[in-house]
Order: C-alpha cells, then sequence, then structure tokens
C-alpha cells in the first residue's frame, strides 16, 4: 500500500467538527484520488468517532486505492463500531491487499465484525480466501450451534459464491455439521454459479434433499420454481424430492 502522511491535509482544521465533515464532502466532489487521499490523511491525523465514520463512509463511495492505508489501520482500530466502518470501505476499495486486510480480521473479537467480514470476502474474496473461510467456519461452529450466528452464515455463502469446486463439494460434507439455516444460502449461491456444472449441482440437491425437513422441502421449492433455464436433472429432481417431503 501507499504511504501516507499522517499530517492533516493542508488548509484542513481538524479541531472544529463542522468544518471537518465540510472538508469531507469538498473533498468527496473533487478529484476522487486527491479527495480519498485528503481524507485518508484527515483519519490518520486523528478524527472524533462520529466524524471518523463519515470519512470512512466517503471513502467506501469513492472506492480508491488512495484511501486504503487508513482503511487497513481502522480495521484495527479499538471501536467496534468504526472497524465496521472500515470493513465497508475495504470491500470498496476492493483490492487483492484489501482482501488479504480482511482475511486478517475473520478472528476480530466482535462477532458483528466478524460477519460483516466474512459478508466483505463474499464479494471481494478471492481463492486465497477460501482457508482462512474455512477457519473462521470451523470454528464458529465448535464454539455454538446457533442458526443466527452472522460468521457461520456468511463463511459459507462466501465459500458457495467464490470458492473452487472442492470447496462446494467440502461444503455439502457440512448438512449434518452445521444447522440448515447457515448454509442453505451457500447452496443457493452455488446452484445459481455458471461455472459449477449440472453434474455438482444434482450432487448438492440429492445431498440436501435426504436432509429432508421442512425446511429443506422449502429450499427445494424455491430452488425448483425460481428456475428459468432450460430444463435440468437437477431442477427436476429438487422439485420431485420437496413433493416427497412430507
Amino acid at each position: 500500500m501507499p504511504a501516507l502522511s499522517s499530517d492533516p491535509p493542508d488548509d484542513w482544521d481538524l479541531t472544529h467538527r463542522e468544518a471537518v465533515l465540510a472538508r469531507i464532502r469538498q473533498a468527496s466532489l473533487g478529484n476522487a484520488a486527491d479527495g480519498a487521499r485528503a481524507i485518508g490523511q484527515a483519519l490518520l491525523a486523528g478524527l472524533e468517532p462520529d466524524v471518523a465514520a463519515v470519512a470512512l463512509d466517503t471513502l467506501a463511495a469513492l472506492a480508491r486505492p488512495e484511501g486504503s492505508v487508513a482503511v487497513a489501520a481502522f480495521l484495527e482500530h479499538r471501536r467496534p463500531t468504526l472497524r465496521r466502518h472500515a470493513v465497508v470501505a475495504a470491500q470498496a476499495i476492493n483490492t487483492r491487499a484489501m482482501a488479504r486486510r480482511l482475511e486478517a480480521r475473520l478472528g476480530d473479537p466482535d462477532p458483528l465484525v466478524r460477519g460483516d467480514v466474512a459478508a466483505a470476502l463474499g464479494e471481494i474474496g478471492d481463492l486465497a480466501s477460501m482457508p482462512p473461510l474455512w477457519a473462521a467456519l470451523d470454528r464458529d461452529l465448535t464454539a455454538t450451534l446457533t442458526a443466527q450466528s452472522p460468521l457461520a452464515h456468511n463463511c459459507a455463502l462466501a465459500i458457495g459464491r467464490r470458492g473452487a469446486i472442492a470447496d462446494v463439494e467440502r461444503l455439502v460434507g457440512y448438512l449434518r455439521r452445521a444447522p440448515f439455516a447457515s448454509i442453505a444460502e451457500a447452496f443457493e449461491a452455488a446452484l445459481g454459479r455458471r461455472d459449477l456444472d449440472d453434474a455438482l449441482k444434482l450432487r448438492i440437491v440429492r445431498a440436501v434433499a435426504d436432509v429432508s425437513t421442512p425446511e429443506v422441502q422449502s429450499f427445494l421449492t424455491r430452488i425448483a420454481d425460481g428456475y428459468h433455464g432450460r430444463p435440468v436433472a437437477w431442477v427436476e429432481f429438487a422439485r420431485t424430492a420437496a413433493g416427497r417431503i412430507q
């Protein structure tokens, strides 16, 4: 990441909240690279928490790599709320370096931050993101069996969206280990991918159908009813299997 000064930007008076907010708005309307650089400098120089949140949201809107150093710093901020704003900005900047920084926050002490990080990696992660996502998913499943865990859900979803074939096949093995509600959307995402073949999708649907619960029935029905392409075996199997579940 490029170096960024921790001195305030020229002509920015960081002691007056409203003046700083006005500078942030002004910076967002000019040259995007220069604006991101100035806002990043202001963040590193020190801003009040609520102003820092606005600055990070503005860096997210600008989505420029010039803000990366400040965003990376705020991913480790002591306030969880500001770390969550930094996660959004890191996702928007969407560089490999930002993906690596996000992976390192999958072990964040705050559960909401961890969930946000996994969701962000579902958007910008790559195959290098899979091992830390698997590790985070396994840790979370060991710690809690609740279907409401945002980390387990978002890790699985990221794997379903962006994982390799082997990752998707491995996820099938979690059907009886993880609450179905936490991994259902991951399978839905995998079934919607054009880079996965119909044979794999049929294996997914068969494995899901074997669980044979009311929520699985709803899942299979939704999959079948939502498909609008040429007839394929995995969709027909989903439709038939849903009808068999009592």
